[in-house]
């Protein structure tokens, strides 16, 4: 495990990876046209720069999962349906996803993710979708799957599709953990074995893209299996993620799920300020059926900055996202309420 890497953009999610990082062994296929958007991202990134229209667009495709996992959402469908506005979708028909990346393409976005709170290959044409967005040139396109319907079939199809980054949740290293946090799963051995397929056939096909990785939402229950998660997967994915733990709503108390070494800060002090500035408001926007939200908290619907019906760019120039953009940029969070809950509850 030599020559590992560890970088992050915000403290609360660390990637790791074993040579180069993922940005550079993107930038080393796609060349020129990646590094001018990633110029533009490190600025948007520091709070620097306010582009005409956002960097990245992050779409919720639709609310359904095949896993009830306690640490999101989707096990809390009465605050799911709150926080959604009553609209729980179960597919964003094409034709709309079309409208969302062609405005984009018009634009010159330069990434996208179609795929929020559920699992994208329960959309059993999901690569349609993904391709869809590069053939209207989105240089950088990323998902997240819990990879148990990755047949040889869908990886091939996903290989072939234009995705530039594929990231495997797992959040467990031993198939007992993997079953009490990953509620309704198959089993972990099933999981890594579609995986590895996923894997060899990329190297037998000898394509560079996706660069691959997985995740661990790190909580009381796992905590004890993040060495050997990293030790597992290090040599075989381009990057291991470690992610803080985010309540997946602002309604119930999930005390019992920070790890020993995190604290819910807001339960500390009502009064307390810490240093944060985000970025999201700066490099996206997440689209929700019809709502444009500011960030991917999933209790963000609170921080809507305008409908879809009004168009993309129309809600990233308006008050709202200016607004947003301003209090994070004079470090000032706690003016807005659901930002105060997010950045407090969330111990580093």
């Amino acid at each position: 495990m030599n020559n590992i890497k560890e970088y992050t953009t915000d403290n609360r999610v660390i990637h790791k990876s074993q040579g180069d990082d993922i940005v550079q062994k993107i930038g080393n296929v796609l060349g020129k046209k990646f590094w001018d958007y990633r110029e533009k991202w490190d600025k948007v990134n520091k709070l620097e720069l306010v582009t005409d229209f956002p960097l990245f667009l992050h779409l919720d495709l639709f609310q359904v999962c095949n896993y009830a996992c306690p640490h999101c959402n989707i096990a809390h469908p009465l605050s799911l349906k709150k926080h959604y506005d009553g609209e729980i979708s179960t597919n964003m028909d094409f034709d709309k996803y079309k409208k969302i990346v062609d405005e984009g393409s018009e634009y010159k976005c330069p990434s996208i993710e179609p795929q929020g709170v559920n699992e994208p290959l329960l959309i059993k044409d999901f690569h349609k979708y993904v391709k869809y967005a590069h053939d209207r040139n989105f240089i950088d396109i990323m998902i997240n799957t819990n990879a148990s319907a990755l047949t040889a079939k869908r990886s091939q199809q996903l290989l072939d599709s234009g995705i530039t980054r594929l990231r495997f949740s797992l959040d467990a290293a031993t198939a007992e953990t993997y079953k009490k946090v990953r509620v309704g799963s198959i089993p972990l051995p099933k999981v890594v074995k579609n995986i590895e397929t996923f894997l060899n056939l990329k190297e037998k096909g000898n394509y560079k893209l996706p660069i691959t990785g997985v995740s661990m939402c790190v909580m009381k229950a796992n905590q004890h299996e993040k060495e050997m998660f990293e030790k597992f997967w290090i040599n075989k994915v381009d990057m291991v993620t470690f992610q803080s733990f985010q309540p997946p709503n602002d309604s119930q108390d999930f005390t019992s799920f920070y790890p020993d070494n995190s604290k819910p800060q807001e339960k500390n002090s009502q009064n307390l300020k810490i240093e944060f500035k985000c970025p999201q408001p700066f490099q996206r926007v997440v689209i929700r059926n019809d709502n444009i939200t500011a960030c991917c908290n999933t209790f963000s619907n609170q921080l809507s900055l305008g409908k879809l019906k009004d168009g993309i760019y129309k809600a990233w120039n308006g008050a709202l996202a200016n607004e947003l953009r301003r209090i994070h940029r004079c470090g000032k969070y706690y003016e807005n309420p659901t930002c105060k809950v997010c950045v407090e509850t969330t111990s580093n």
